[in-house]
């Protein structure tokens, strides 16, 4: 009973004050209060779990702890998603897989959510909330350590085992002794043939890892249903509705940080070996560079497994949910009397809990709940938009940092760097002002639906402006297309192996160092030094003092030789579009984040209260189903079409190594910016049906008494919402970063 001693006594403190200030009502709303607080509600407000409920701990339960933690947990949540994508270029490479594959194992996540998320919604809205979500995170965390498991199971393979011996040694020399160790890419050297090898050799796909990340990706979906439908209703069912757009523009902020932090992640474990116990003498924008993708998982998991328990703490609803709803009981009887009626405190109360038992979750009450979603067209309306804006992201995100890879020629950790900072910058700014804006300008319905129509439009023309904006064509000398192999190098016995090296005018590319005709490596330089090369003239014949840091075209005995040669990876990029891309990219994230929050609150006031549950697991269903899983396949078999150059091992096709940087470029922003403009014509429903939202919560101070002859639950119109309308249950009370 401590609980109740504690409750009561701060109910008391409020009475005395509220006495001296002379407020008339406090008599009425304390007897509400009294007659609420049952031992049922005492149980539904207390902290901690089982036996563990002690006083100290009741002191956490209040708003601004549950923020803190929700956002806590939806930060390392948050992570990921982005971190998944971050890696996406380096599993391909490691398991030789191609986009579409990879596409195909993002959309796990998307099918548990059509699966569950409507059922989810609705049932744990009925439940108690935060322990729900707690259950989520402990899924999450356990997709993230499936997400690691075919690293163990299959190693770094074998292409990193040759990539670390093959940097290892110094291999001076003429082609006779470089074949005793036949791992580098020499004319004549007839690399070591490895296609019955361990560790992931023979060639072609692995598929067994296209099931584990399509499994652990399934399994964050379950997650991700119970923690974004619930978590947002349990938040908006425990504030005043006219404080909300703050409060959620801070769960944005941090939970966009979450995603960044992601990309940030990806770009730390990307930029360590894959083993981290060995360090290759190899640049790490060099394309055969694999990093340590597996390390990231088990981090995230360890998070989540930590911070998700801290969920399974909080009440079944917050303390203030009842002095609210006494307030309402209060507020509800001085109206009846002034209309002239003498409706008692006892009578408002009853209606309370006699809603709290029709209102239990059923089949039949899920459908009625999808009846009246599914015919109130502003609901209808913004799910369209939503759906179809987020197939248009879903087709960019999933490989935004793939694409900044091969068109600015960036490592896989860079990529993710600059992917991070820009998001992190640009959309935490937006947010925060679209937040500020609806909490203290509260702009009207009609002025905030038709300026998601210029958001909308502005997304489309920027996809159309970066479609712009890239590089050059890279150009191979080598076996890409229909090029014919040099006849300098046309008898060393080239293998189909992707090892670009860069001539020593830093300016020819050739496919490899055999394809360049060079018989001669330096690996105890970095990058790796290639000379004695046929294609390729001696440009420094003239120097008349040997060093081979500047002349790589020296014999071992330092005399001068009449070929070339150049070292490992690309040349230097010439290309300086890629700030240009991230400026165009930052303002446009700016200014699209600012309807965020104005988004979000349209999609909660078009609907009652009670349907709020299953109004966000629709949503997440209907986003999963029409945008987060055609998304990545069509954007990936699209790309698999613009690549030039796949990885051949052992006669079997793997991953892409090449691409056509200009199809690539074109088809990235088109099709997103198509869907983006498609989309706008669910904002266009929204607009003209906009006057009849409440956003702020102006109607929100009555009880729900009898309904009006032939009125029903269904006929009635969800357009407009009572912000402190008794809640439903008694008991009971997304998402794009990239």
């Amino acid at each position: 009973m401590t609980e109740k001693i504690l409750l009561e006594k701060n109910s008391n403190v409020k009475i005395v004050n509220n006495v001296e200030n002379g407020n008339s009502k406090i008599s009425n709303e304390d007897q509400a209060y009294k007659i609420l607080l049952d031992e049922e509600a005492i149980q539904d407000t207390s902290c901690g779990i089982g036996p563990f409920r002690s006083r100290w701990l009741q002191f956490l339960a209040r708003k601004e702890v549950y923020l803190m933690v929700y956002c806590l947990v939806g930060l390392t949540n948050g992570m990921f998603f982005t971190y998944s994508v971050s890696v996406i270029s380096t599993i391909e490479k490691r398991f030789k897989l191609t986009s579409k594959q990879m596409g195909t194992t993002l959309i796990g996540n998307d099918i548990s959510q059509v699966i569950l998320a409507i059922f989810l919604g609705y049932y744990g809205n009925f439940g108690h909330r935060p322990r729900w979500m707690g259950v989520g995170i402990m899924i999450a965390s356990m997709s993230a350590f499936v997400a690691a498991i075919p690293h163990f199971i299959y190693g770094p393979g074998q292409d990193a085992i040759d990539l670390v011996e093959e940097t290892s040694a110094n291999l001076l020399g003429n082609y006779k002794e470089f074949n005793k160790t036949k791992k580098v890419e020499l004319c004549y050297s007839q690399p070591e043939d490895t296609c019955n090898a361990e560790n992931g050799g023979g060639g072609g796909s692995i598929i067994a890892p296209v099931i584990f990340l399509f499994f652990s990706q399934f399994l964050v979906g379950i997650a991700v249903s119970i923690f974004y439908s619930i978590g947002v209703t349990y938040l908006d069912d425990n504030i005043n509705k006219k404080t909300y757009p703050i409060y959620y523009a801070a769960t944005l902020l941090l939970r966009i940080l979450g995603p960044v932090l992601g990309y940030l992640s990806g770009g730390k474990f990307l930029s360590m070996w894959i083993d981290p116990t060995y360090s290759p003498n190899l640049s790490k924008r060099d394309p055969r560079w694999l990093g340590a993708w597996w390390l990231g998982y088990l981090v995230i998991g360890t998070i989540l497994l930590i911070t998700g328990n801290l969920l399974f703490l909080f009440p079944r609803k917050l303390p203030e949910a009842v002095r609210r709803e006494a307030k309402k009981v209060a507020r509800q009887v001085e109206k009846d009397a002034e209309e002239g009626g003498n409706r008692s405190v006892e009578y408002f109360v009853a209606l309370i809990k006699k809603k709290k038992v029709e209102e239990r979750p059923t089949l039949d009450n899920l459908r009625k709940a999808l009846k009246r979603l599914f015919t109130n067209k502003i609901w209808v309306g913004n799910l369209f938009n939503t759906c179809t804006i987020v197939l248009a992201m879903s087709c960019y995100w999933n490989f935004k940092p793939k694409y900044l890879e091969n068109q600015f020629r960036r490592s896989a950790a860079e990529a993710n760097y600059y992917t991070g900072v820009a998001s992190l910058a640009s959309v935490s700014l937006g947010t925060a002002l679209g937040g500020a804006i609806m909490r203290w300008v509260r702009p009207g319905p009609r002025f905030v639906s038709g300026y998601n129509i210029f958001i909308t439009l502005f997304t489309c023309a920027g996809f159309v402006i970066l479609m712009f904006i890239g590089c050059e064509k890279l150009e191979i000398i080598g076996p890409v297309g229909s090029q014919v192999i040099p006849s300098c190098s046309s008898d060393c016995g080239c293998t189909d192996k992707f090892s670009p090296m860069c001539s020593e005018d830093q300016r020819t590319l050739y496919y490899s160092p055999c394809y360049a005709g060079c018989t001669v490596a330096n690996t105890t330089v970095s990058p790796i030094a290639y000379s004695e090369c046929s294609c390729i003239t001696n440009a420094t014949a003239f120097v008349t003092t040997p060093n081979p840091v500047v002349n790589i075209s020296y014999m071992q005995d330092g005399h001068k030789s009449m070929f070339g040669g150049g070292t490992s990876s690309y040349c230097p990029e010439p290309c300086d579009s890629f700030f240009y891309y991230l400026i165009v990219q930052i303002v446009i994230k700016t200014v699209t984040a600012t309807a965020r929050v104005s988004s979000s609150v349209i999609h909660l006031r078009s609907v009652e209260d009670k349907d709020k549950g299953v109004a966000l697991g629709a949503l997440t269903a209907f986003l999963s189903c029409f945008g987060l899983i055609p998304g990545p396949i069509i954007m990936g078999a699209v790309i698999d079409y613009t690549c030039l150059l796949w990885d051949m091992s052992c006669g079997k096709r793997g991953n892409c190594w090449l691409y056509d940087s200009d199809t690539f470029r074109l088809a990235i922003h088109l099709i997103p910016a198509v869907f983006t403009f498609i989309s706008v014509f669910g904002d266009i429903v929204v607009f003209y049906y906009s006057r009849q939202l409440d956003l702020y919560g102006e109607n929100d101070n009555e009880i729900q008494v009898e309904k009006e002859a032939g009125e029903t639950a269904e006929s009635r119109p969800l357009n407009v919402v009572e912000e402190e309308t008794i809640d439903s249950t008694g008991t009971s009370d997304l998402v794009l970063s990239g």
